[in-house]
């Protein structure tokens, strides 16, 4: 807790403490889809304005981008072969739905890239970009899914919304081994895809 209380990182968690508290009150007083929206809109534009470098963070890494997408087929492989496995320990299947197109878009669009944007782009970098980061940056990205969608929302899915911290561990490791943001907006998309899509029923 001390590494985040030094004064460098003063101005990130400010911003981060205002954007979990937009998108909270935003939950109270908008609908669904238009949370989302702002909330998207939030996490691309606060990096934007307080750092003059956040362009950067959009520059393509090719190479970085193969790496983080072979690491991404690697994890959510070995999820999808635990979660078969669990499913016949518990004498149960695993069910499948198939994801609409709309629902791929707006995980994409207004959830994966911006989350990834200001967590990673912003906030892992800001934080240093090494080890400490990585684990500084996933504690609050699992704070804030559980303070936004658990505690200030009706109390629903706490246990997914603090297990978030281990997705994140994995983002944030593919930001600062490849180098670019790519990677881990692509884990981000395809994991919430996986993991939406296959239950066990």
């Amino acid at each position: 807790m001390k590494y985040l209380l030094s004064k460098k990182f003063t101005i990130p968690l400010a911003s981060y403490f205002a954007v979990v508290a937009t998108i909270i009150i935003s939950r109270s007083i908008l609908s669904h889809e238009h949370t989302l929206l702002l909330s998207a809109g939030v996490m691309l534009w606060v990096p934007f304005l307080l750092d003059r470098n956040t362009a950067d963070v959009l520059r393509l890494n090719v190479r970085g981008l193969i790496l983080g997408t072979g690491i991404s087929f690697t994890v959510l492989f070995c999820y999808l072969a635990c979660l078969y496995l669990l499913s016949s320990l518990m004498g149960q299947t695993v069910k499948f739905t198939e994801p609409t197109v709309l629902f791929v878009i707006t995980h994409l669009v207004t959830i994966a890239f911006p989350e990834e944007f200001f967590f990673r782009g912003y906030l892992q970098r800001k934080f240093g970009g090494r080890l400490k980061a990585v684990v500084a940056t996933s504690v609050l990205f699992a704070l804030a899914h559980f303070l936004a969608i658990c505690v200030f929302s009706g109390g629903g899915a706490c246990t997914h919304n603090i297990l978030t911290f281990f997705p994140s561990l994995v983002m944030g490791y593919l930001y600062m081994r490849t180098g670019t943001i790519w990677s881990s907006v692509f884990f981000h998309f395809a994991a919430n895809i996986v993991y939406l899509s296959f239950r066990i029923s």
